[in-house]
Parts: C-alpha cells; sequence; structure tokens
C-alpha cells in the first residue's frame, strides 16, 4: 500500500475508521488534523534493555490518541493534546539530532494516526544520513492495513496488548473492538519482523523484532492471564514479553471506575505464578520503585521524574530544538 499524505483524505488509519478529511481540517477521533504534532524528543533511558542499550532511546513524544484509557500515564499528550505542529523536514532533523546525539534508536511513541507524516519523514532522515533502527511504540490498536505499511519501514515493533476482554477494553479505552484488533495486528507484527534473541543476547541492543507489553492492572488478574496464556500459545519464542507492573493511580482520570491503588504484593506474586504457569522465561518485568510517580509532566524540559532527561532532551514544543 504506497504511503502518503492522500491516506488522511477520509481517514481510516486507525481502527476507528472516522472517515474524515484531514487534509481539510477535519480532526478524528484523534483530534488530529494532517500536520504531526509532537511534544518532545529526548534521550529515554526508561525503556527495556535491549530498546534503551548503553546510549538511551532516541524517543519521540506525538500528541493525541487512537484509544481514551483511563490510566494513561502519557494523559498530557494524548487526551490533553500538549505539543505542536511540525512538519516532515522538521521531524527528519530531529531524528538526526537524535542520532548525532547517540540515540540508539528512533521510538516513535502513539503516531498511528500521522503514520504518512513520519512514512515521509523517515525517508528524508535517511537521505541525511539516519541509519539506526526505527521502533514503532504503539497502544496495539492497528489496523492489519497499517501494520502492512509500517513493515515498509519500521525495524522494531513495541506494541501493548492491554487485554483481551472486550467487555474490559471497552470499560478502560473506549474500545470494545480493541481485543480482536490488537490480536491481529500483533501476530501480523510477529510474522513480519522475526526476533532475533541471539542477536540481542550477544549485542545487547534489539535491532529488528518484536516486544509486546503488558501494564498489569489492579483488580484485573483474569485479564493479565488471559493475554499471558494467548502470548504462550501464539509468540513465545517468536517476540519477548515485557510485562509491566507500573499502574499509577495518580494517572486514573475519571474516565472509568478503576483502582486508587498499585498492583499489591499479592497480585505480583499471582502473575509470577501465571508466568510459571504458562512456561514464560524469557522478557523483561518492570516493578514498581518505592514510592516513585511514574507521570511524566511534559510541560517540563525534564518531563520524567527522577530523571536528568532535561539534559538529554533534543526538542521541546515549548522551544523547539535545544541550544547546547
Amino acid at each position: 500500500m504506497a504511503i502518503s499524505r492522500k491516506l488522511y483524505d477520509n481517514c481510516k488509519l486507525c481502527p476507528k475508521k472516522c472517515g474524515v478529511n484531514r487534509l481539510k481540517g477535519a480532526a478524528g477521533f484523534c483530534g488530529s488534523g494532517a500536520d504531526a504534532a509532537l511534544s518532545c524528543a529526548l534521550l529515554h533511558r526508561g525503556e527495556e534493555p535491549p530498546v534503551t542499550g548503553e546510549r538511551g532511546s532516541g524517543t519521540m513524544f506525538f500528541t493525541g490518541c487512537t484509544l481514551r484509557c483511563g490510566f494513561c500515564q502519557n494523559h498530557q499528550i494524548s487526551r490533553g493534546m500538549i505539543g505542536r505542529s511540525v512538519d516532515e523536514e522538521v521531524l527528519s532533523d530531529i531524528m538526526i539530532s537524535l542520532q548525532e546525539k547517540g540515540a540508539e534508536n528512533i521510538n516513535f511513541v502513539t503516531a498511528t494516526h500521522f503514520i504518512p507524516s513520519v512514512y515521509e519523514a523517515a525517508e528524508k532522515a535517511k537521505k541525511k544520513g539516519l541509519s539506526i533502527p526505527l521502533l514503532w511504540n504503539t497502544s496495539g490498536y492497528e489496523t492489519e492495513e497499517a501494520v502492512e505499511m509500517l513493515l515498509e519501514f519500521i525495524d522494531v515493533f513495541l506494541p501493548d496488548l492491554k487485554t483481551l476482554d472486550p467487555a474490559l477494553s471497552a470499560r478502560l479505552f473506549r474500545a470494545q473492538d480493541y481485543p480482536a484488533y490488537a490480536e491481529r495486528a500483533v501476530i501480523k507484527m510477529a510474522d513480519g519482523r522475526k526476533t532475533d534473541f541471539s542477536l540481542i543476547e550477544k549485542e545487547g541492543v534489539i535491532k529488528r523484532g518484536v516486544i509486546v507489553r503488558h501494564l498489569v492492572l489492579p483488580g484485573e488478574l483474569e485479564s493479565t492471564d488471559g493475554f499471558l496464556k494467548w502470548f504462550s500459545e501464539n509468540l513465545k519464542e517468536r517476540a519477548i514479553l515485557s510485562l509491566m507492573f507500573q499502574y499509577e493511580p495518580e494517572a486514573v482520570s475519571g474516565i472509568a471506575d478503576l483502582p486508587e491503588r498499585r498492583v499489591s504484593g499479592k497480585e505480583e506474586d499471582e502473575v509470577y505464578g501465571m508466568l510459571d504457569k504458562y512456561d514464560i522465561d524469557d522478557g523483561f518485568i518492570q516493578e514498581t520503585e518505592g514510592d516513585c510517580i511514574w507521570v511524566p509532566d511534559f510541560n517540563s524540559s525534564s518531563p520524567f521524574p527522577g530523571s536528568s532527561s532535561g539534559k538529554e532532551m533534543v526538542w521541546h514544543w515549548k522551544e523547539g530544538f535545544e541550544k547546547n
């Protein structure tokens, strides 16, 4: 499928398939027109070890989202629309700047509604010398057609698979069809990008493949059990599992009825038992760290709590390119 800005006309880039003409200024569910919007770009050291590597992941946080998760830690940009419009030339320059700063990769966060812009910018950046892997950091809510387009230029996929329970996805992210789309999309990603486990172990970074993320929600362990069973049956030895316990009640918005507490120690132990039950040995577990609140502030030049991200910022929506 050809990737061009014409896809913004009668837009059906995501499963919402709003059909609006974004080229004429209309905005669909994602809240975005045809100009890509970005909140910041920086060297991010909080991803999985093979993504972060030694130098950090060159992460670009896009504005808007195709879901409405009631516990989104990036709610300032996914729902609050913090960010500003940037054209493809600027996006390509940001990628080059991240590479020059030492980034292991370029990490596009929540950019499904901007696929044509990202593709064009990446092509421009490659002509300017971009040579590091490109990562697609997504909610998993993708059409198979979108994944087909992404396979033309994306090296590594980092999809969430939040739940396989339609009732839960309807309640938590206003998308009853999320499980059906996410399941097919993630399988297509794994089919298209074989994960070389031995290369990751040898070099310490992922250059091609799939890492599937799942956030454990307090009080919803049945959903996690269902996901882990599905992962074991469909993706074990084909993709890397990243299990996260970093649900943060500070991020809960009131969109959904969710617990105002973190995952308990008892619940964590139950999830470890599930890993044993489904014979899942390889992967990563991101646990909570004391009282640290994992909610970034994208109004700040150092968005991530307890980090030195201000020193590693390349571009911020308030100031543009950082002056070094």
